[in-house]
């Protein structure tokens, strides 16, 4: 049990490297919904803060309808603030959250990370008790959501700040603050599809 648990985490964190990772595109301030599309956005608290050295942090998503995996930048290069907002657009259907890719700042350049995001386990703690034979498959649990064509989503505040990482509902104060700089998008109307 103890090598297929490990053969599990290895396969969660590394097994899409074979397969093209597609990018999700930016949703600018004159867009609006694609035809068959969907636009999320949110709201991300990154772990690093000031320490994060400018690197840039994305999360990978897989689309369980078309088995593609998408990745998308929630923190951007040479930017220190705790807190980013995302606006992406993405294809319609159902997903779960895949991976944090974060790196942190070191003397000599970073340290890439690439973190499995599950339910209520920080990945410190899954790999430990794989390692030891305690934890069994059937425990890790993803975060999932959904996105319907031609729909604008609030997908919610997205703590990363630790490592078991949580999603919490704050859509009036970020209406407000985009409701400007993303006119052409009806977020009062939004689909609130926060991850569970």
């Amino acid at each position: 049990m103890k090598w297929f648990l490990m053969a599990l985490l290895i396969i969660s964190s590394s097994g899409i490297q074979g397969q093209t990772i597609k990018k999700l595109i930016e949703v600018s301030n004159r867009d609006s919904v694609q035809s068959g599309q969907g636009i999320i956005y949110g709201l991300f608290i990154q772990r690093l803060g000031f320490s994060s050295g400018g690197f840039p942090q994305d999360i990978r998503l897989i689309n369980f309808d078309t088995k593609e995996v998408f990745s998308f930048r929630v923190k951007p290069t040479f930017k220190s603030a705790r807190e980013n907002i995302f606006v992406y657009h993405i294809p319609a259907g159902y997903y779960a959250i895949l991976h944090y890719v974060w790196t942190q700042s070191k003397w000599y350049g970073g340290k890439m990370f690439t973190e499995p995001i599950y339910k209520g386990m920080a990945f410190s703690d899954i790999k430990r008790k794989a390692q030891a034979g305690q934890q069994t498959g059937g425990e890790l649990k993803q975060f999932k959501f959904s996105v319907q064509p031609n729909t604008v989503n609030y997908v919610g505040t997205w703590n990363f700040d630790k490592e078991i990482v949580s999603f919490s509902d704050g859509k009036a104060k970020l209406d407000e603050e985009l409701k400007v700089r993303h006119a052409m998008l009806n977020l009062k109307t939004a689909v609130v599809s926060i991850p569970d």
